[in-house]
């Protein structure tokens, strides 16, 4: 990969220059070794992972991942404010 193994963080796995010797197989700028959903693209503030509603609750550990929702509820929203 072009990073001599001392300066590698992972000097045996192939991966990008830009991360230090260390492969990214989502290609969301994350190093495998550093993303929680290695295989998805992801964001940064969510350890790699995506979030797909955008309601800041990663799609793996949001209930409701297409809806908008709360942190309290497991990422789903609570249309008529009770809480539930």
């Amino acid at each position: 990969d072009g990073v001599v193994d001392k300066k590698d963080a992972c000097p045996d796995t192939p991966g990008l220059k830009t991360l230090n010797g260390c492969p990214d197989s989502d290609s969301d700028g994350i190093a495998d070794k550093d993303d929680a959903c290695p295989n998805n693209a992801g964001l940064a503030n969510l350890q790699g992972c995506p979030d797909s509603d955008g309601d800041g609750i990663a799609d793996k550990d949001d209930t409701c991942p297409n809806e908008k929702g709360l942190a309290s509820l497991a990422g789903c929203p609570d249309s008529d404010g009770d809480g539930v």
